[in-house]
């Protein structure tokens, strides 16, 4: 089974590693969920008023606490931002953490699965401007992601009126290949349809 297979490709929760020295600590999740058949992952449009990445798209998450556990941090922060309760997420495992220069995060990235039935997500309306959902087939589509004519090149994507770019690209980009490997792990194990 994908979720399975995600699991022994990732870290635990619990033995990700550490955070940057000296670097404020954050935490998000990358949540796959079922719809439509598909699977899924909701990002969340962060307000453009904002003191940190102002109208990014970003994965659910936020900074971790004195005292709190990255993984606890995340499973909170994706309570408040969209409003999926904590204890809900069965966690997978976390990527790499990624360093921010420009605004001195250190991130860990959690993947978790969401079982059904999902509601509607509520987003926080005094941090967010909405959530948007984006099949993890579009993600991993090397295809779909454009480079920019910027001088200081960068790549992204551009789905429903919004852009996935930056730190949230860098996080996608980190966690694809492991993704990815389980897709294909399952593809080749899979029984071959009836008929087929």
């Amino acid at each position: 089974m994908f979720l399975a297979r995600l699991e022994h490709l990732f870290r635990p929760v619990d033995a990700w590693g550490e955070f940057r020295k000296g670097a404020r600590r954050a935490a998000v999740v990358f949540i796959l969920y079922r719809q439509a058949g598909l699977w899924m992952v909701p990002f969340v449009r962060r307000r453009a008023d904002l003191r940190d990445h102002p109208g990014q798209v970003a994965l659910p998450g936020g900074s971790v606490e004195e005292g709190e556990s990255a993984w606890d941090a995340a499973q909170r922060e994706v309570a408040e931002e969209i409003g999926v309760p904590v204890g809900r997420l069965v966690p997978l495992g976390a990527g790499d953490p990624i360093y921010a220069a420009v605004s001195n995060f250190s991130v860990v990235p959690f993947v978790a699965y969401l079982p059904d039935p999902v509601e509607s997500f509520v987003h926080d309306e005094r941090e967010l401007e909405g959530v948007l959902a984006i099949p993890l087939d579009r993600l991993l589509d090397d295809s779909a992601w454009l480079q920019s004519d910027e001088p200081w090149r960068f790549r992204y994507l551009a789905h429903e009126e919004s852009v996935v770019w930056g730190l949230t690209e860098r996080i996608v980009y980190g966690l694809a290949v492991k993704l990815r490997q389980a897709l294909a792990e399952g593809r080749r194990s899979d029984p071959p349809a009836a008929g087929a």
